[in-house]
């Protein structure tokens, strides 16, 4: 399988061309987004082809924060060794560009499922943290920005989403 995750998630989330708000990108996603005020948005009435199976589903943004998180989901072809493995290899790739400072890659588990776990800066201004798992043929991206002052807002963001039951 080609490398699944194209190059965009630093430009997707310093852009974050936002989708407008409503219910459907997430239905088949094994999480579900539970946020804490009514100052957050949840925008996933339409997923963004990113290209080679890969979907900008979702965003998360605040009123009160410069703060967001988006999810973007990989359809996985074929039966690769491992599908984990192949989406971080895309992430990975994006640390040799200059504007990217790498702080993590770690082995993690994110509701249940084997993940890696990425924390970067981006041009010195952002701080950003990715979980990536795969959930049966879909690989799944949950990638929170912020300020460097806002770490852990950051890190909070990740508690939004909650297994689904079931």
């Amino acid at each position: 399988m080609e490398k699944a995750f194209p190059k965009f998630l630093v430009s997707s989330i310093l852009a974050l061309g936002l989708l407008t708000a409503a219910a459907g990108t997430l239905d088949s996603a094994p999480f579900r987004v539970v946020l804490p005020a009514t100052s957050w948005t949840l925008n996933d009435a339409t997923a963004r082809n990113m290209g080679k199976g890969v979907y900008l589903v979702a965003s998360i943004t605040s009123t009160n924060t410069q703060s967001k998180s988006i999810i973007i989901k990989t359809e996985i072809a074929g039966a690769p060794k491992s599908p984990l493995d192949e989406i971080c290899a895309g992430i990975r790739d994006q640390f040799s560009d200059p504007i990217v400072k790498k702080l993590s890659d770690e082995k993690t588990t994110f509701l249940g499922y084997k993940a890696r776990r990425f924390t970067y800066e981006v041009k010195g201004t952002t701080y950003n943290e990715a979980i990536v798992f795969v959930a049966g043929n879909t690989g799944w991206t949950i990638a929170c920005v912020g300020l460097l002052d806002q770490k852990t807002e950051v890190k909070n963001l990740l508690t939004f989403y909650q297994k689904k039951k079931g």
